[in-house]
């Protein structure tokens, strides 16, 4: 069986590696990276989902990432699974608008994200 890929951007380094091993022990197939640019270049075709952070380093904005998503402009599907993360509930529904599947305020509980990421890429509705 094929590991599920997904790509986890965050600024915070702490972040993206306790984000990464929390995936890993789920049994996905994790890339890590801390800005738009190392996000851009780690989509593929195997991408099946994002964890992306809205606010990042040097003005950076995870809703970015998200529209280039959404728009082809990366080399994962257009349809690949989004899930913004921010400890600014505010932003939900820029998120939203955006095109995120899901929005998950920071600090969430360990399991959510995990069991989110499957559900919503097996197709299946998450409450």
């Amino acid at each position: 069986m094929d590991m599920t890929q997904v790509i986890v951007v965050d600024d915070d380094l702490t972040n993206v590696t306790l984000t990464k091993m929390l995936l890993e022990l789920e049994g996905f197939e994790v890339i890590g990276c801390t800005n738009l640019i190392q996000a851009q270049a780690a989509s593929s075709a195997q991408t099946k989902g994002y964890v992306v952070d809205i606010n990042l380093a040097r003005g950076e904005n995870g809703l970015d990432l998200l529209r280039m998503i959404r728009t082809g402009t990366t080399a994962g599907a257009a349809n690949s699974i989004v899930i913004i993360t921010s400890g600014d509930h505010r932003r939900e529904q820029e998120a939203i608008a955006a095109g995120a599947d899901k929005f998950l305020f920071k600090p969430y509980a360990p399991g959510d994200l995990p069991k989110l990421l499957k559900t919503l890429i097996e197709g299946g509705a998450y409450e």
